[in-house]
């Protein structure tokens, strides 16, 4: 500690690097292990001064909190873990805590394998080849999703509020595995969801200069106007002439979705979005779709729009464009996979009428004609709704806090629809050390398995533990005896039917949650100095 204070930068070596990793490792898992399970308790984040302490119960939220802890030699550690646990909530939704408890056993188990003389690259191989056994045990005995309660259950796991957890259930069961929902807050206590009629396509930003939120790297605008292009735009004129036909229109921002921008084209998108007193806000989707299929995209986006082809195999290029040539949208968003376009309610019958001709030619094509899957695609494209989760509450960061659930929530019932569920509460990890036993690799690399057959109860214990119950591991060999559709209710002290309960967990939240730790921890063991600086730089985004 005297060394950073007085010198620019100091200098751990690999005893040293071990120990400070530990103890912040160790601070950030302590800090979350309380408020794992039904009964777990919250951290307490005290804010300014001026306004009353925040109870948290969420993972992501609660290390989000933290940009450091005081002491420079535990804030390696400490960073190491906020970043893990806060990566694998924007990945699946949930999953926080065991993904700290996870790391926290992996990497000291490890680290004392090391210590006896085992190698790194053995225990890693072991580690990996033991991880990807596991997860092929959790897809095995993973159970589809069927109903909206099912969901609503597994909404419930993050968000902990019913209503809530049932709203959110609702609009993933009838949207679909792919729904695009927004989340929209509210300054008052509220809850009301909205569904509108979309359309979905495979897309991207032409360049992440152009998100509007470059935390989830997406872009949303509502009322604009649109240009479509079926057609490379290479040159700096196409997107002035398309600015300067859409200021007519005076709507507020412009979508150019073309086929593919090239740099010169695409500079003078970016370069508009800088400046500070831009007349109109514009964003490039580059469509994914190849041949036939984006061709038919574009004839579809015709009838969302309203708006003209151009390009070189239709009438007018882009630099010639017109007011008359341009389209327009209730609302767009497009992230790095799909761009969610809703149109406004007078195409509805337009599209409608699409609608009907491709179900009418559909009925008339035999199974196995080649038309009926492009029909299909197109079909799903253009009546691919979306949702608006309306939450609110009366303090600001409630709201926040309420809205980043509700995302996380979002991502985790989708992820159910893909992956199906398991046993919650830990006890699926508890089931999954059965995948371990015939595990059999060359010499020291079998203490790999071993430390990962032993860190995989490590949620269930802690789980356990904080309902007061003695012997939590007595608990987790009555429950891999019950079998692998069991789990262990600690409300009722009993072992019980997983999917009878509802106590479940979403399959590619653990599989993630493994994989996260796993890396984590390797990621930790691999390191052998650090770096101290005197005044590191600190980060509110892990």
């Amino acid at each position: 500690m005297e060394q950073i204070k007085h010198h620019r930068a100091a200098v751990a070596g690999p005893e040293e690097t071990h120990e400070n990793l530990s103890n912040g490792i160790n601070a950030i898992a302590d800090l979350l292990a309380p408020t794992l399970g039904p009964v777990g308790g919250h951290v307490i984040n005290e804010r300014d001064g001026t306004r009353g302490p925040e109870l948290l119960d969420d993972a992501a939220t609660a290390v989000r909190r933290i940009l450091s802890l005081g002491d420079p030699l535990i804030d390696v550690g400490a960073m190491l873990m906020r970043h893990i646990i806060w990566r694998i909530a924007g990945q699946v939704g949930d999953g926080g805590t065991a993904t700290a408890l996870l790391t926290r056993k992996i990497y000291h188990q490890t680290l004392k394998m090391m210590t006896a003389g085992i190698g790194y690259r053995e225990l890693e191989i072991g580690l990996r080849a033991a991880t990807a056994a596991v997860r092929d045990h959790l897809e095995k005995i993973a159970i589809p999703v069927e109903t909206e309660d099912d969901l609503a259950l597994v909404a419930l796991t993050v968000v902990k509020d019913h209503d809530l957890a049932a709203t959110i259930g609702e609009l993933s069961y009838l949207l679909g595995a792919d729904a695009r929902v927004s989340v929209e807050k509210y300054v008052s206590p509220y809850l009301a969801r909205e569904y509108h009629a979309g359309a979905n396509y495979k897309a991207e930003i032409a360049s992440f200069h152009l998100y509007t939120d470059p935390i989830r790297k997406w872009a949303v605008y509502g009322d604009s106007t649109i240009a479509l292009v079926d057609d490379t735009m290479s040159e700096a004129d196409e997107t002035i002439g398309l600015i300067e036909a859409a200021l007519k229109t005076g709507k507020k921002s412009l979508i150019i979705i073309g086929s593919h921008f090239k740099e010169e084209a695409l500079h003078v998108m970016v370069r508009n979005q800088t400046e500070e007193k831009k007349k109109i806000s514009i964003l490039g989707v580059q469509m994914k779709e190849i041949g036939d299929s984006r061709r038919m995209a574009f004839r579809d986006l015709t009838t969302l729009t309203g708006a003209t082809i151009l390009g070189r195999n239709y009438y007018a290029y882009a630099a010639k464009a017109t007011e008359a040539d341009l389209g327009e949208a209730l609302r767009v968003q497009v992230d790095r996979k799909t761009m969610q376009l809703q149109p406004y309610q007078g195409r509805t019958a337009a599209v409608q009428e699409t609608v009907d001709q491709l179900r009418l030619r559909l009925e008339g094509l035999r199974v196995d004609d080649d038309e009926r899957s492009e029909i299909i695609n197109r079909l799903a494209a253009l009546t691919g709704g979306m949702g608006v989760l309306k939450v609110g509450t009366n303090l600001k960061q409630e709201r926040d806090i309420l809205s980043g659930l509700s995302e996380r929530a979002l991502t985790a019932v989708s992820l159910a629809h893909k992956t199906g569920v398991l046993p919650g509460g830990g006890a699926a990890f508890v089931h999954a050390r059965r995948a371990l036993d015939d595990l059999e690799l060359e010499g020291d690399e079998n203490f790999g398995v071993k430390v990962l057959r032993d860190a995989l109860d490590a949620p269930f214990l802690q789980i356990v533990k904080n309902a007061g119950i003695e012997s939590p591991s007595v608990a987790a060999i009555y429950l891999e005896e019950a079998g692998p559709g069991y789990a262990y209710d600690v409300v009722g002290k009993e072992i019980v039917d997983a999917r009878e309960s509802g106590l479940i967990d979403v399959t590619g939240v653990q599989s993630a949650v493994l994989e996260t730790a796993v890396s984590g921890a390797l990621m930790a063991l691999g390191t052998n100095t650090i770096v101290y600086h005197k005044d590191p730089t600190q980060s509110m985004e892990p």
